[in-house]
């Protein structure tokens, strides 16, 4: 059962000796859709979210705590998971031209608080939208104002909450799963506009977490 608001979250104890134990976000994702109920997770940023430091151990007392997970399908049938974020963004031009799309379950990208609202087991997925009018100015702005998480509100930044969505992608786009590459957008000649289907999938497994802050 995902979190209700008030209810505690973790729980204290020893993780099992043949756990497996993750420092980046894409390795868990996979091992959690190959069949994995319970993980560590030693880095990453999921981890951060859960506050791991970065002297995070794998051995000795931890916490566990149910989470959500990522589902990403293509108009083509396509799927992958993600622990952490699905980022959309111009194949060329990054995150300083045109719209982006950041679906998080996580609260980070790496030093960047992009979503300080959201929790990893609430059933639901952050979404951020930078409008494709905003300008490189305003973008180098609230890039200095994203690790502090002050980059919203603002007019040209949306946020919404929900727990299933269908994004646009166009044919330029890359679209980047846990900070890998799914779709690079490389030939854009050959990569129509096409649409995602994300959605989250509660209590998808059990993150083991050690050298909490």
């Amino acid at each position: 059962m995902t979190i209700r608001r008030g209810e505690d979250w973790g729980r204290p104890g020893r993780p099992p000796d043949d756990l497996i134990w993750f420092v980046d976000d894409a390795s868990g994702a996979r091992a959690v859709d190959e069949g994995a109920g319970e993980i560590g997770l030693g880095g990453g940023d999921m981890a951060r979210t859960l506050g791991v430091g970065a002297d995070a151990g794998v051995t000795g007392s931890a916490v566990s705590c149910p989470i959500d997970l990522i589902e990403v399908t293509s108009a083509d049938g396509r799927r992958v998971v993600a622990l952490a974020h699905v980022v959309i963004r111009h194949r060329r031009w990054r995150w300083w031209r045109g719209p982006i799309v950041a679906v998080m379950n996580a609260q980070f990208i790496g030093r960047w608080d992009v979503a300080p609202r959201g929790h990893p087991n609430d059933g639901r997925l952050e979404v951020l939208e930078v409008d494709s009018s905003m300008s490189m100015r305003q973008r180098f702005l609230a890039g200095r104002r994203l690790p502090t998480g002050a980059h919203i509100p603002h007019p040209l930044v949306r946020t919404r909450s929900s727990a299933e969505f269908t994004i646009p992608v166009p044919g330029s786009a890359t679209v980047l799963v846990d900070g890998r590459p799914w779709i690079d957008g490389s030939s854009p000649s050959s990569s129509p506009d096409s649409t995602l289907t994300i959605r989250a999938v509660p209590d998808a497994f059990v993150a083991w977490i050690a050298g909490v802050r």
